[in-house]
């Protein structure tokens, strides 16, 4: 594209990425209007690519208001909407750059993680199919869709292998739900079953996830609680009534057992829980599984049920005990670690805190539209996948108890490189 000349040093520093400086330039310019159309073009491009999603509307709807949208235009259109969390209005334009190219994977991979965030699950997996269609090799996408079966089983029968994989698993535990939580040859026959079909260079999935969640419908928000913190290092109102129960097992067939516990409906209000192999550095205890509270009046009675469960379905565990919300926030307020079992907390949330809040609230994305629903307590590919990577786990730490059941003969590349630093500090605890 051919440039007026008193674009050339604009152009440059775009080019360059140098944003901020070309933005300068930009603003600099005379108003004329031979100028205004690629002025209004680089704004909206410039906007969109530093992430200023409100300019990048406002200039991406003058854009298009002017001219006809091309497949960028609409894309970049979507991706700013998605990103003010105006999901719905992004599902269009998503649909329109399909609409100026059927052949181009992102748009469906976008669409597809738009529905999934208004919990349109079917949808969403159709868009990733057909991104898949495009790009066999696209793992986000089979990533979405191992995702997606944790919380539906799909309606429409669909011509793919990920789908089909969980219909066998699906079929495998038909009878077997909340009966038996026993590690058994027919568990360890599926995993290696699903490892060897999945070994198939068409059937390539990285699905580097370590953690096995069953969810309700509430959303524990901890990203962005977390943004609080970290920026201002006050602690967000909604952790001062978060409790947590935290069971540590022996090892990994434990972790395996407590997860079937877990996957059972023994919890009255079905808490938020997880369970999960600790990667990160010096955090101490390698299996965990974790049980959400509300206040602590909950979690001392769910502790109480939990202990009773350990106990009669034989499950080696090492604690069993009640957090306060979470451990980064210790070491800046150590008070907040500590529990009184039977009055007031030593400390208690600020009022003169809630404008950090307001700050972080007002610079994210509305989520109006986003739908948190729950899981499904039905053992899926995603669980199978990832107990597999608990295995590798513990083969790399050095827990033996799986060599019983399981035989590895594959190297995990992502656990070896998240381990690598501490290995020594895995094997002690």
């Amino acid at each position: 594209m051919n440039f007026p000349y008193e674009f050339k040093d604009i152009i440059i520093n775009y080019n360059n990425r140098n944003f901020n400086v070309a933005l300068k330039l930009l603003n600099n310019l005379p108003n004329k209007e031979k100028f205004k159309n690629l002025k209004i073009k680089l704004y909206a491009s410039i906007y969109f690519l530093t992430g200023q999603w409100s300019r990048s509307l406002s200039y991406h709807n003058k854009l298009l208001a002017m001219q006809d949208g091309s497949f960028e235009d609409y894309n970049n259109l979507a991706v700013t909407l998605f990103n003010l969390g105006k999901i719905k209005e992004a599902i269009i334009f998503f649909r329109k750059c399909i609409e100026k190219n059927k052949n181009a994977e992102l748009p469906y991979q976008n669409l597809g993680t738009s529905y999934l965030n208004i919990g349109d699950y079917e949808n969403a997996v159709d868009c990733f199919i057909n991104a898949l269609s495009l790009n066999k090799k696209n793992n986000t996408c089979k990533s979405m869709i191992i995702d997606i079966l944790s919380y539906i089983v799909p309606k429409k029968k669909r011509d793919n292998y990920i789908l089909k994989l969980n219909e066998k698993i699906l079929e495998f535990y038909s009878e077997k739900k909340d009966k038996n939580i026993s590690i058994n040859d027919d568990l360890i026959k599926l995993i290696n079953t699903i490892k060897k079909e999945l070994n198939d260079e068409n059937y390539q999935i990285i699905y580097n996830k370590t953690e096995i969640f069953r969810r309700n419908s509430e959303n524990l928000n901890c990203a962005r609680h977390f943004k609080v913190f970290n920026k201002f290092n006050v602690i967000p109102e909604y952790c001062f009534s978060c409790y947590k129960i935290q069971i540590s097992t022996k090892d990994v067939i434990s972790l395996i057992k407590l997860f079937f516990l877990f996957n059972s409906s023994y919890l009255e209000n079905n808490n938020i829980r997880k369970c999960m192999v600790e990667t990160r550095d010096n955090i101490k205890e390698n299996f965990k599984g974790f049980i959400y509270c509300r206040s602590l009046s909950e979690a001392k009675k769910i502790l109480k049920i939990t202990n009773d469960k350990l106990i009669e379905n034989k499950i080696n565990f090492k604690t069993i005990e009640i957090k306060h919300g979470c451990s980064e926030y210790y070491e800046k307020y150590p008070k907040f670690k500590k529990i009184n079992y039977e009055g007031e907390q030593e400390i208690s949330y600020k009022k003169s805190w809630k404008k950090f809040e307001e700050l972080i609230d007002n610079s994210l994305p509305s989520t109006n539209e986003r739908v948190i629903n729950p899981t499904i307590n039905l053992i899926n590919l995603s669980d199978i996948l990832i107990i597999k990577n608990w295995l590798n786990y513990a083969e790399i730490i050095g827990d033996t108890s799986f060599k019983g059941v399981y035989k590895n003969d594959e190297e995990s590349d992502f656990l070896n490189k998240k381990l690598k630093d501490q290995l020594t500090y895995r094997k002690n605890q």
